[in-house]
């Protein structure tokens, strides 16, 4: 009985001592799966260890200081938390730095990492990278390219096609909005411009008519009423009443009288009538396909082979009665204008 009740004296007091510690054991072991931040370099690559806020786990960014931007950065932290909604990245002096400045310019200085507006990462370049820094400086002084301005510029070049792929996505998704947007106005814009061409028919059908039934009045009063001296002034100055009224339309219109240009001018006059009789917003649809056509224009750009850095097309396109070689580009501006 002695033995047990000394076993167990000694087991109550070694778990009282223990206890403290075993509550402490938690927190040793969730400091130690959750690093802090850190900051390293090695061979033109910038190391930044982050703490993301939804799961509280470090994740390492691997940045190239030749070609990276703070813009990509922002960029690969949203990505990777989905919870991080708002990054900056402010100086010593807690001024917000743009995306668009290089990673580069953070060696120089210490820097600030705000995620979400609460956490707050403070990193010191100049101290904690100090003997990179001066590789760096050496590597900037010596004459020519280096091997990583190679590297980078190589890096630049492979990657290209990414920079192509997302424009002409983005392109392409504009192209398509627009279009979305201009089906409606197309359909009354193709009303109204059959109602005003109608009315230029007519007026142009009323036209020859009139000049018929002037010869006829001409015909008759100079050989069945009276004589060719008498009908003589009259015919003078019904011509020289046109002449008159050419010039007049001249004088408004700032342009020379051309059947073409009176049957534009006629057709433009009833389009704009009736644009306001049917609330048909014509400096909205103007826009609409401006914008539309300059997109179609850089998709075209995007698309020329010389632009993709590939060779010339084995057929190419060319004029008919010329001979020339026509781009893409141009044909595709020649087809929007006989549309």
């Amino acid at each position: 009985m002695r033995l047990t009740t000394f076993l167990r004296s000694i087991i109550n007091t070694a778990t009282a001592t223990t206890s403290p510690l075993s509550r402490t054991i938690p927190v040793i072991s969730k400091s130690s799966n959750t690093a802090e931040p850190t900051l390293s370099y090695s061979d033109s690559v910038l190391v930044l260890s982050l703490v993301l806020p939804s799961r509280q786990e470090t994740c390492r960014f691997h940045l190239n200081l030749q070609s990276a931007t703070i813009g990509q950065l922002i960029d690969e932290i949203k990505q990777e938390d989905g919870g991080v909604e708002h990054v900056h990245i402010f100086d010593e002096n807690e001024h917000v730095l743009s995306k668009s400045n290089m990673i580069n310019s953070l060696m120089n200085s210490s820097f600030t990492i705000q995620l979400n507006k609460q956490k707050t990462y403070l990193f010191d370049a100049v101290n904690k990278l100090q003997i990179k820094q001066s590789s760096i400086a050496a590597h900037t002084k010596t004459e020519g390219p280096s091997i990583e301005d190679t590297v980078a510029a190589l890096y630049h070049a492979l990657n290209i096609m990414k920079v192509y792929h997302s424009k002409y996505l983005q392109l392409k998704n504009e192209a398509n909005e627009l279009t979305t947007q201009l089906e409606p106005l197309e359909k009354i814009k193709d009303q109204l411009a059959s109602i005003s061409q109608r009315h230029t028919s007519r007026c142009i059908w009323y036209g020859l008519a009139a000049m018929s039934f002037q010869v006829g009045i001409l015909v008759e009063l100079t050989w069945y009423v009276y004589s060719w001296d008498i009908v003589e002034p009259i015919s003078y100055f019904i011509a020289y009443g046109t002449a008159m009224a050419f010039y007049s339309f001249h004088l408004m219109t700032r342009a020379d009288f051309e059947y073409m240009t009176m049957t534009d001018r006629l057709f433009l006059r009833r389009f704009y009538r009736e644009a306001r009789r049917h609330a048909f917003d014509i400096s909205l649809y103007n826009r609409l396909k401006n914008r539309l056509f300059i997109v179609h224009t850089d998709l075209a750009r995007l698309r020329a082979p010389l632009a993709l850095s590939l060779p010339a097309p084995p057929n190419p396109i060319k004029c008919k009665i010329s001979g020339e070689e026509i781009s893409p580009l141009d044909l595709y501006r020649a087809s929007r204008r006989a549309v």
